[in-house]
């Protein structure tokens, strides 16, 4: 089983799947290490690590589609990337999916916001395109790609301007055009996540977990108790990585030396084991037969 069928057969599994988000090679790494079984890749996480900029969407398809290899390429578990508004029209939805499906990742997220994007977890209106507009979108992705193992995840952001039911039903209709699963921003009330499970009957519906609000403080397993097939985590590895950097770097500027955070690193044998270092070392020893110096003629 290859990991876009792993993660299609998670996100139909009876029991919730807890799914980190990343944004590079390391962070992904770490994810699968951990035991997880698939990670989701933040468009926030990428925008901050590339660019050291804010999500509102200066992050190009170009670059994406490089981070999503990269992703892909490091760890074995299935990963499912935040592709935005699909960098622009339906045309543009077209070749992100098959940058997207040729770079290896298992799935996407789609969404509906307008130009410019907003991360859809400020606590801000986020303002959204139409559903006839939304559905071509989706609709095109769904045309474009070649492996039907590809998963197109419909994520709508409407909550906050049109309302958890019109939000609903707009997952809804994505579901009825042939989306795989979808994901619904912004609901997080038991009486909204009712509404919407009720709307988006015997689909898998993912939900985020944030930092905050009701479902930040319920074990996964009450949150797969509510009805949602996956709980994706935004923020746990970004927020955490950040905080230990300044907590580490105002020591070592204080202090003028790391001594005394040294116990809270990880070791470099630790380091060399997540990256695998050994097995790279065999390969070498393996093949490895110079050191690309030309070989002189014979006289």
């Amino acid at each position: 089983m290859n990991a876009r069928q792993k993660l299609k057969q998670l996100l139909r599994d009876p029991q919730i799947v807890q799914i980190p988000s990343v944004f590079d090679g390391l962070s992904a790494r770490l994810a699968q290490a951990a035991g997880f079984q698939a990670v989701s890749v933040t468009g926030n996480g990428i925008a901050a690590s590339l660019l050291g900029k804010p999500d509102i969407g200066l992050v190009t398809l170009t670059e994406s589609a490089q981070v999503a290899h990269n992703i892909a390429g490091a760890v074995d578990i299935p990963a499912i990337f935040d592709a935005d508004t699909g960098y622009g029209s339906a045309l543009n939805v077209t070749r992100a999916v098959a940058e997207f499906e040729n770079a290896g990742v298992a799935a996407i997220k789609l969404e509906d916001q307008v130009t410019p994007k907003r991360c859809g977890v400020l606590d801000i209106p986020i303002p959204v395109v139409s559903e006839r507009e939304y559905l071509g979108k989706i609709e095109a992705a769904l045309w474009a790609r070649q492996d039907p193992d590809f998963q197109i995840i419909a994520r709508t952001d409407a909550a906050s301007t049109l309302g958890v039911e019109a939000a609903a039903q707009r997952a809804k209709r994505a579901i009825d055009a042939g989306a795989d699963a979808v994901l619904v921003v912004g609901v997080r009330e038991p009486d909204d996540i009712a509404t919407l499970l009720s709307i988006v009957d015997g689909a898998p519906v993912l939900t985020l977990v944030e930092e905050k609000g009701p479902l930040s403080t319920k074990h996964v397993s009450e949150i797969g108790d509510l009805g949602f097939s996956a709980a994706i985590y935004p923020g746990v590895i970004r927020y955490s990585m950040v905080a230990a950097a300044q907590r580490a770097l105002k020591v070592l500027r204080e202090e003028g030396q790391s001594t005394s955070i040294r116990p809270l690193m990880a070791t470099p044998d630790e380091w060399n084991h997540l990256m695998a270092i050994d097995s790279y070392f065999e390969i070498e020893e393996r093949f490895v037969r110079g050191s690309g110096q030309a070989e002189l003629p014979v006289s």
